[in-house]
């Protein structure tokens, strides 16, 4: 899937985060926000004990005050799990990427999860509104025993009758380790145009999309790859594929359907299959 490259320079980290979290473990084995700096757009919701996650997981919902994302913005969220927390973050509802006539938006999300930390950064759909340009790019820092599940997710929208569509669409996802080492990275790059024409092989029919990833070493791949299809393949109008990561680092999953309803049906199934997995304990749906 090939997009005009020229409407992006390289994205990095170099703006300082609006907002930067970090979890720790408590002596009695609670996680919580040991520390935050979290400003416009954003806004940190208070911590939250949910049913049915792990004992001791912290639940939160980073959201926009803004109402999206917008022209020429280059946002940066920063997330650090610290060694033995268990966390939860999702945004508890849709991003809407706006219209963009003058610049290209950019957001980078950089996820650190310790040695034994569980971190799940699972943020509901983005919805690319008619000529968005976004660059959406996820760096995951992966230390021994840790666990991390992350989504990147959209889907379109256009005004009734319209035949309009979305500009361009990038995403990257790095995984590395403590010391640099690139261990897995995915690059999905969609144009509109692409989407307009429904070509076999890119998009035909299908709406929205996602890529989840649950990382980890010494993860049972081969049961995690198998489970994950089970599950899946009951799933109406929808196409999928399952598939592990390089470096003994984890699983990944790639997920088109009709909808943005058919797309969060079928991620609560993966999300729900791999925490399964990992604790033992199924979840329940998060927030519609």
């Amino acid at each position: 899937m090939n997009a005009p490259q020229s409407l992006f320079r390289p994205l990095t980290e170099s703006v300082d985060p609006q907002a930067w979290i970090t979890f720790s473990q408590s002596a009695g084995g609670d996680s919580y926000i040991s520390a935050q700096q979290v400003g416009y757009p954003f806004h940190l919701g208070r911590t939250l004990k949910l049913p049915d996650d792990p004992p001791g997981m912290a639940a939160v919902y980073l959201q926009s005050c803004s109402g999206g994302i917008f022209a020429g913005e280059h946002l940066h969220v920063r997330l650090h799990a610290e060694a033995g927390s268990q966390v939860h973050v999702s945004t508890g509802a849709a991003t809407i990427a706006h219209s963009m006539l003058e610049q290209p938006a950019r957001q980078v999300v950089s996820l650190e999860a310790g040695s034994g930390a569980l971190l799940e950064y699972l943020p509901m759909t983005t919805i690319l509104f008619p000529h968005a340009k976004l660059h959406s790019r996820v760096n995951v820092t992966l230390h021994p025993e840790s666990r991390v599940m992350i989504c990147d997710a959209f889907s379109l929208h256009a005004p009734q009758g319209s035949s309009e569509t979305f500009d361009v669409y990038r995403a990257d996802l790095e995984v590395r380790s403590p010391s640099g080492q690139l261990l897995a990275g995915d690059t999905l790059a969609l144009s509109g145009e692409d989407m307009r024409r429904r070509l076999p092989g890119v998009s035909e029919g299908m709406q929205a999309l996602s890529t989840f990833m649950l990382l980890g070493h010494g993860l049972p791949v081969d049961t995690l790859k198998q489970q994950l299809r089970d599950v899946l393949s009951v799933l109406p109008d929808s196409y999928v594929g399952v598939s592990a990561l390089p470096n003994d680092c984890g699983v990944s999953v790639r997920i088109m359907t009709l909808d943005a309803v058919a797309l969060r049906q079928a991620l609560h199934c993966v999300w729900s299959c791999a925490r399964e997995q990992l604790t033992g304990i199924t979840p329940r749906p998060r927030r519609k």
